[in-house]
């Protein structure tokens, strides 16, 4: 699917696609370069959705180029998803802003009438015009518009929600499949909670939660990019041990930590995804787990595939 990205210039355009798309946070996007022209990158949203990102840049010399002959039908043809970010900041640019979207409306109705079109109050955390204004002059009965903060963490969980909105039927399907395997991958290990994620964002493909959680949460609008990250970074250990005759193979498939009375198990199940789950300690087996995972890598590979 094609997701088209505009905006006037520092809207927090690029910040967006990679906090939400590349899992990274504040600190790592709260200092970018100004986005050139026009940056495309494909993603796997969620293990789930293929995406490539039009993130087009707002400076002035770029956006008429973009309702020219020249550019108008590769910008604004088969977009799935269009993303109009408003900056909630800056009260001196919202008519500048309002006369682009407008045209962009036009565009979008010529190459792509059947876009789901979205505005972003980005910035919300430091506003000078509230989401009631920003409605009150972009939205209409088609156009679902959010306030968001990168900082404040609200920015992913947004951005996710609508565009899980327009998740296929084969891929909702995909996940559901994911999830019955998971629930019974649960009830034979007594785990408390097991997750599939991508790698690429950090965010649950699909999860099962157990009953026994008092007020279970998913991970749904979390990049757990974290919980990912050990696996990773024992590489360059293992290699060294490799190397040095004490073991045998230098990558990790599985991380465990015992914290109390719980297991946390995170499972490295192919380059793109991984499991997390959260074990019993009076019911944790190593033997049995370790069958049980391969089972489940087999069965989600198969599917994803």
């Amino acid at each position: 699917m094609k997701v088209l990205i505009m905006g006037l210039r520092a809207a927090g355009k690029t910040s967006l696609v990679k906090h939400v798309f590349e899992g990274k946070d504040w600190d790592d996007v709260k200092n970018l370069e100004p986005t050139e022209f026009v940056s495309t990158k494909t993603y796997k949203y969620r293990g789930l959705l293929e995406v490539t990102t039009f993130d087009v840049g707002g400076q002035k010399q770029f956006i008429y180029k973009y309702f020219t002959d020249q550019w108008s039908g590769k910008i604004f043809s088969n977009v799935g998803a269009f993303f109009f970010v408003v900056d909630s900041s800056n009260k001196e640019t919202i008519d500048e802003a309002k006369q682009e979207y407008l045209k962009a409306l036009e565009y979008l109705k010529k190459y792509s009438p059947n876009a789901r079109i979205f505005v972003l109050a980005s910035k919300y955390d430091i506003k000078k015009i509230s989401i009631k204004e920003i409605r009150k002059i972009f939205g209409n009965h088609n156009v679902v518009v959010e306030a968001t903060s990168i900082p404040e963490g609200t920015a992913r969980t947004v951005v996710c929600k609508l565009l899980d909105s327009v998740l296929s039927k084969e891929a909702k399907e995909v996940a559901e499949k994911i999830h019955k395997i998971l629930a019974k991958f649960n009830k034979k290990q007594k785990a408390l909670a097991s997750f599939i994620l991508n790698k690429g964002d950090g965010l649950e493909i699909a999860s099962a939660i157990s009953k026994e959680l008092i007020n279970p949460k998913k991970l749904k609008y979390v990049s757990a990019k974290s919980l990912i990250k050990p696996i990773e970074t024992v590489r360059t250990m293992f290699s060294q041990l490799r190397k040095s005759g004490y073991i045998t193979f230098d990558t990790a498939d599985l991380a465990l930590w015992h914290i109390k009375r719980e297991y946390i198990a995170v499972y490295n199940i192919s380059d793109e995804i991984a499991m997390f789950s959260i074990l019993k300690e009076r019911d944790f087996k190593l033997g049995k787990l370790l069958s049980s995972l391969q089972e489940i890598k087999e069965k989600v590979l198969k599917i994803l595939s």
